[in-house]
């Protein structure tokens, strides 16, 4: 079986999902070859699961250097880390989910 596409996009970070959708809303037929997940480094690696740690470090932070300034005590402050890096991964992976919708 061959598929004949007007337009092939190689990667599906930033770039090249927008470029993929805006293909499709001018009537393109699309493909996208990606070898890892939709949306990239970006979005499975990199900027957003960084991010939600550093949201989670922020926290931290706060709670054990600012917390008594606002009138608040955790005497008994754990922090679970692989809650953290859970809780990264589910805020990646709803963003990746968005991407694939957005392909259809």
């Amino acid at each position: 079986m061959t598929n004949k596409y007007e337009v092939v996009v190689i990667g599906s970070g930033p770039g090249g999902y927008v470029a993929a959708i805006r293909a499709g809303q001018l009537g393109l037929k699309t493909a996208i070859i990606e070898r890892e997940s939709l949306g990239g480094v970006c979005l499975n690696i990199g900027c957003i699961p960084s991010k939600a740690l550093l949201k989670n470090a922020e926290l931290v932070y706060t709670i054990t250097n600012q917390a008594r300034e606002f009138g608040f005590s955790f005497d008994n402050f754990n922090a679970d880390f692989a809650v953290a890096y859970k809780r990264s991964r589910q805020v990646s992976d709803r963003l990746v989910k968005g991407v694939g919708f957005l392909m259809k």
